[in-house]
């Protein structure tokens, strides 16, 4: 893995983050016991 500048990656980051909550919260309110670990 190569070393790359954090403050370059962080918005990606974040998107990412966002992203996964977001599916998260969809998953939960299709599927509220596959979604509850």
């Amino acid at each position: 893995m190569r070393s790359v500048d954090v403050s370059n990656q962080a918005p990606g980051i974040r998107l990412v983050a966002r992203l996964h909550v977001d599916l998260c919260r969809l998953a939960s309110a299709i599927c509220p016991g596959t979604a509850a670990r």
